[in-house]
């Protein structure tokens, strides 16, 4: 029988309850039982599946969920009477949440973060009714997180001294990560050696040394707060990296085209290769080691897109889920503490070439300088980034996918705007870009691109180049879901310059190619001259896509200064 599309629920019991497809990570219950390590921190990107692991782990361990286990995971591998492990049900569980601490207050940071402990010590005592109500009171009338853990578990060796716990914990960095971007001081303050966040996690460190806690699990984005206060808590083991784990959350293709066969999947309503294969160029390409192969899907991006194709097989206006683009101002936050020379930089590689090379920080150390290697990382922890192969120290990385490219050129778009004070008109846009797929012509594009260039400062103009003239082309373009814009394609002759592939959501069938050319106003007399080095360029990169089979549309584009501009179709 098919199962639902599921819902972006984190609980795993509602999924299994309510015949939803579950894509089974079960498997990684065996090993992380099967090494010596018990205390574990796991970073991946938000919405990648990490709150719902954790639920997986709260229902198969949870005494209180012997009952359902067979329910809850008979069909899965850790179902299976052979796979079953010792441990199963037999904790009580813990569970913290801190992915909703806001940090726009600084003194009511620690009263959100003391507001969360209250919340998951109160939801410990609703699911075990082990403590009298008196009791309870007296736990919950402690002031201060810390000291109210205390309490809690003194309370709990004196009720069921033989009792374990497992201790989850989501989100463990959500807030920290917010204060690093923008108050770095205070981020210093909270997780230094006398910080109250210090203080939580070497409370936790004392109950694990103790037995009571027996095993820890912590989901995070990046390790900057594991390596700020490790010292601390220097018990717990990051596996992040560790190619063992990689595929714990996220979707590998093979787990995507089994939710497609297991769900909405109907004999001749789609072509099961072509959505796959449309959905990988848009969602696929996240690698967390240089020792794997396998690519995976952002979950969440997956299960957007399929919950809207599945109900007429069409795909949906937006193929990029809001929740998940508008993390663009998370690049300006992670590169805004390097200087000015050092943040173009990366954004300028990354924007041209699609990919850029540096170490990778493993551990941050705040008595040393923020420098660009710390900020690529960053954006590798945050998934802007991921990881394309190794050499020795050096990652080579690259944009994972089309929705995180878009996400780049929208904060482009947003930092070119604010710095030039332009104001983009999105109806000239998208005109131009119907006249593109209705007539086939680029005509009200480049006049457009001439627009934005009458409104520069001379000033503005001064380092002009087919660089900059290119990367407002791809402001324009990328977000439109019309076109997979392609930028320095590489091929025998050299890097074309935009190579422009209609989407599934395009009516119209024209590839258009793009060679872009910039003279300054004092050069004008030779823009004959270099239209025809143009032509001849792309004439030959034309030529040798043709015996590629990709047909295209074939444009040289000059523009000079702000006065003018020249171009032909070939």
């Amino acid at each position: 029988m098919k199962k639902r599309i599921p819902s972006k629920s984190s609980n795993y019991a509602s999924l299994i309850e309510e015949n939803a497809y579950y894509v089974d990570k079960t498997s990684y219950i065996q090993t992380l039982e099967s090494i010596s390590d018990k205390y574990i921190f796991f970073l991946r990107p938000r919405r990648f599946g990490k709150s719902l692991h954790l639920s997986m782990l709260e229902f198969y361990y949870g005494i209180q969920h012997k009952d359902r286990f067979g329910d809850l995971f008979g069909e899965y591998f850790i179902g299976q009477p052979e796979n079953i492990t010792p441990l199963r049900n037999s904790y009580y569980i813990l569970k913290f949440n801190f992915s909703a601490i806001n940090t726009q207050i600084e003194n009511e940071i620690i009263q959100k973060f003391d507001a969360e402990v209250e919340r998951g010590i109160q939801d410990f005592t609703s699911a075990y009714p082990i403590f009298s109500e008196e009791t309870v009171n007296s736990v919950l009338q402690v002031k201060g997180n810390v000291e109210m853990f205390k309490k809690f578990f003194s309370m709990f060796l004196q009720t069921v001294p033989d009792g374990k716990i497992y201790l989850l914990i989501d989100e463990y960095d959500h807030f920290t990560n917010e204060l690093f971007a923008f108050n770095t001081d205070h981020f210093r303050e909270i997780v230094s050696r006398n910080g109250w966040v210090r203080k939580f996690y070497e409370t936790i460190k004392i109950y694990m040394g103790e037995g009571i806690i027996d095993r820890f699990f912590a989901t995070g984005v990046t390790p900057v707060t594991l390596d700020s206060m490790t010292s601390g808590f220097n018990v717990a083991k990051n596996i992040t990296l560790e190619p063992e784990f990689h595929n714990m959350a996220g979707f590998t293709e093979s787990e995507l085209r089994g939710m497609l066969q297991n769900t909405i999947y109907k004999e001749g309503k789609f072509d099961l290769d072509v959505v796959i294969s449309d959905m990988r160029s848009w969602y696929n390409g996240s690698k967390f080691s240089p020792d794997v192969s396998d690519r995976l899907y952002n979950p969440q991006m997956v299960i957007s897109f399929l919950s809207s194709f599945g109900s007429n097989f069409t795909y949906p206006r937006e193929m990029a889920d809001i929740n998940v683009t508008s993390d663009y101002k998370k690049i300006a936050n992670i590169i805004a503490p390097l200087s000015h020379d050092d943040s173009d930089n990366i954004i300028s590689e990354v924007l041209n070439t699609d990919r850029i090379t540096e170490r990778l920080t493993i551990q941050y150390n705040f008595e040393l300088p923020y420098t660009k290697t710390e900020a690529v990382s960053l954006l590798f922890y945050n998934g802007l980034l991921t990881i394309e192969s190794a050499v020795v120290s050096m990652y080579n990385y690259v944009i994972p996918n089309y929705v995180m490219k878009q996400m780049y050129w929208e904060f482009f778009r947003y930092k070119f705007t604010m710095e030039k004070e332009l104001r983009y008109d999105n109806t000239k846009i998208d005109r131009s870009i119907m006249q593109m797929f209705t007539e086939g012509k680029i005509d009200m594009l480049v006049e457009y691109v001439h627009s934005i260039l009458k409104n520069l400062s001379n000033r503005d103009l001064q380092k002009f180049s087919e660089k900059n003239i290119k990367m407002i082309f791809m402001t324009l373009l990328m977000g439109n879901n019309a076109y997979f814009v392609k930028s320095e394609r590489e091929n025998n002759e050299g890097y074309a310059d935009l190579l422009l592939i209609p989407t599934q959501l395009n009516p119209g069938k024209d590839n258009f190619l793009l060679e872009l050319k910039y003279l300054k106003k004092s050069n004008k007399g030779n823009l004959e001259v270099e239209k025809s080095k143009a032509v001849e360029q792309v004439r030959k990169y034309k030529t040798e896509l043709e015996a590629e089979g990709i047909i295209c549309k074939t444009y040289a584009i000059v523009f000079v200064g702000k006065s003018e501009y020249a171009f032909e179709e070939l």
